[in-house]
């Protein structure tokens, strides 16, 4: 094969130089149409001449499609064989054939007829580049990738927490008899909670103002009532291991015999030394074994609040908050936020009162209803699943699959699709009124929507660290280039300097030079700009685009000077720092890459994964604090040394600088660590 069809080969070459090929011959058909209805004589002694052109090319382009393909073949079937399909279409639709009778009729003048074979060869020609570019060649970006993902994500999340409803729902009809008990005996703990908080509300009312250790008191009763609120929150809301409301922390009771704990009593209201009384957990800290109040237990975020929960977690949160008021002595903020509680619990019982009287008065229809709504989501997940199954496949690997060589599935797609096979059996359940039977049914659609979930879920985790990595080598590859290009600078900068020492004024040549070591300069801190934008874009990092920017200025500081012929021990103290920066950024991206991607925390990106990992921003800021404690020395020592103090003046306040920003960014750091 020549040169040029070799290159043909490469990425979409191919299909880009066809598609060009047949476009522009499709125009040259258009005009030759135009042209058989003119009556120029010479001009149609012409038409022959140029539509035999077009055929011979059209033949070239046939044989092509082949030998094309065949190269293309092993590491792209794809594309090979959209240009058979592109081949046979071509030959069924006898598009050489037709254009050699078009340029006999072309020749005998009979242009009527030609016309009309013109536009017959037109539509396959359109017909052919449909072929070719109608089916998506290119593979979807990454990102791409993850937005359509996380779409399909949500929509499936907003599936289940319709299925957990629908079969809750149908729990609760085929267990009529015993949800009532259960809605009973929660309503009676409700009222006992209401009543506990109405006997803590006016103890805090009668202490008002009293000395902190009665206020104390009362917070431990506080605390009490709330742990018993979130422990009814939590079976309610189906925690299969809800916390024992009268040992919520699973520790060891204080009054239980043979407790080592009890050892050593401290007097009432005192607790032992280094130990927090009950209501005053450090901040941000719960007991062990307990989620925080308001916060479902791992694996049930994504569930639909069950009657009365999310009042109850309401309150709890309220309550905490009346403690740690409590005690620091804050008695009127915290009435107020114990009457916040109350109104909570009054909510929770109306909730589950509602829910009780709903249940008992359900229809004889009721099953019919629940299986009506369990085909609405059944369609969903049909409509979700034919969606994923027309998107962009993912690159299959060149090993091929395990199903034959087809195509991958998307992430998630089959399982989605079993759940809608689940939900269609629910219904037919709950249509031959057999609500048990649908309730399983139900329970494994929720279980395969999970675990489509989490195969998406799994994917983009797989995409957010593969990107993450390019992005990695996008800024080692800039600073890289960015950093042999300064060394080079560097040294022709000295090279200038010792010649302009020795020999005395500058030549031509060297004038020349300088400025071209001053374009060069600016040059690499456009580099600078690209690595800048790559990282505000991520968002994650607060010290390297700060570095980056301060490393531009001095870059531009650079040219500045050698525009102006500088090369003393000034300029060249601008460009060591230049190389010393752009090498401390190289190494602080090797410790990321070396623990794989960003990681443990950091950055600025609101629970986005961070692209540098946070010791390295840390490191990178001691470094530039090293690099300000270093030019501070420096232009010390250049001080009566310099051409100009007004230049030197101009170091000192940019290095004042920098250490202002650097006090900045720690500042930050300090209080993003603190929330």
């Amino acid at each position: 094969m020549t040169t040029n069809s070799q290159g043909w080969l490469r990425g979409q070459r191919p299909f880009r130089w066809i598609t060009a090929a047949i476009s522009s011959w499709l125009l040259l058909a258009v005009t030759l149409t135009a042209q058989t209805q003119q009556d120029d004589t010479t001009q149609r002694t012409q038409l022959g001449e140029r539509q035999r052109l077009v055929e011979r090319k059209m033949a070239e382009l046939e044989n092509r499609f082949t030998a094309i393909a065949q190269q293309i073949q092993e590491k792209e079937p794809e594309r090979a064989q959209r240009l058979i399909a592109a081949y046979q279409q071509a030959k069924e639709r006898l598009v050489t054939q037709r254009m050699a009778e078009v340029g006999a009729l072309l020749d005998q003048r009979q242009f009527d007829a030609a016309g009309k074979k013109l536009d017959e060869i037109i539509n396959a020609l359109d017909d052919l580049v449909r072929v070719l570019i109608n089916q998506k060649d290119d593979q979807m970006t990454k990102q791409q990738e993850m937005e359509m993902l996380q779409k399909w994500k949500d929509s499936i999340q907003q599936m289940q927490r319709e299925q957990q409803q629908q079969t809750r729902e149908t729990e609760k009809v085929a267990n009529k008899e015993d949800t009532l008990k259960e809605l009973e005996e929660q309503i009676k703990q409700v009222n006992e909670l209401i009543e506990r908080q109405q006997q803590v509300m006016a103890e805090t009312s009668q202490q008002s103002g009293t000395n902190l250790r009665e206020l104390d008191k009362i917070a431990d009763r506080q605390f009490e009532v709330r742990q018993r609120t979130e422990a009814l929150a939590k079976e309610i809301g189906g925690d299969p291991n809800p916390a024992d409301p009268t040992n919520p922390t699973g520790e060891p009771k204080p009054n239980e015999e043979g407790n080592p704990a009890n050892s050593g009593k401290q007097p009432p209201g005192q607790q032992p030394p280094g130990q927090q009384p009950p209501g005053q957990q450090p901040p941000g800290q719960q007991p062990p074994g307990q989620q925080p109040p308001g916060q479902q237990p791992p694996g049930q975020q994504n569930q639909a609040p069950r009657p009365g929960q999310q009042p109850l977690q309401q309150a709890a949160q309220s309550q905490q908050r009346a403690e740690e008021k409590l005690v620091s002595g804050k008695t009127e903020d915290a009435q107020r936020q114990q009457q916040q509680a109350l109104e909570n619990l009054q909510q929770a019982k109306q909730d589950l009162e509602k829910e009780q009287r709903r249940i008992a008065s359900l229809p004889p229809e009721a099953l019919q209803q629940m299986a009506d709504q369990q085909r609405r989501t059944r369609d969903k997940a049909n409509d979700l699943a034919k969606e994923m199954s027309e998107a962009p496949k993912p690159k299959q690997s060149e090993e091929g699959s395990e199903n034959g060589g087809q195509p991958k599935s998307q992430p998630g797609q089959k399982s989605v699709q079993e759940a809608g096979d689940s939900m269609q059996k629910a219904a037919g359940d709950l249509n031959e009124q057999q609500p048990e039977q649908a309730e399983r049914n139900q329970k494994e659609a929720e279980k395969q929507l999970q675990e489509a979930l989490d195969e998406i879920e799994e994917r983009l985790n797989q995409l957010r660290e593969e990107t993450q990595e390019e992005k990695l080598r996008r800024l080692e590859a800039r600073f890289r280039e960015m950093l042999q290009r300064q060394q080079v600078a560097t040294i022709m900068t000295l090279e200038i300097d010792d010649r302009k020492t020795n020999l005395g004024p500058l030549g031509q040549r060297d004038q020349l030079l300088l400025l071209r070591l001053a374009t060069e300069e600016r040059e690499i801190s456009e580099l600078g700009q690209q690595t800048y934008d790559l990282l505000l874009e991520d968002g994650t990092s607060y010290i390297f685009p700060e570095v980056v920017q301060d490393l531009r200025t001095d870059l531009n500081r650079a040219g500045d000077l050698l525009q102006l012929e500088r090369t003393d021990p000034l300029t060249q103290l601008v460009q060591r720092e230049i190389e010393a920066t752009l090498e401390e950024l190289l190494e602080a991206l090797k410790e990321t890459q070396k623990s794989g991607g960003g990681g443990g925390g950091g950055g600025g990106g609101g629970g986005k994964q961070p692209l540098i990992k946070k010791s390295a921003e840390l490191k990178m800021l001691r470094a530039n604090q090293l690099r300000v404690n270093r030019q501070t020395r420096l232009l010390d020592q250049l001080k009566g040394q310099s051409s100009s103090d007004i230049d030197l003046e101009t170091e000192i306040q940019s290095t004042a600088q920098r250490q202002a920003d650097l006090i900045r960014i720690l500042e930050k750091i300090i209080e993003e660590g603190d929330q």
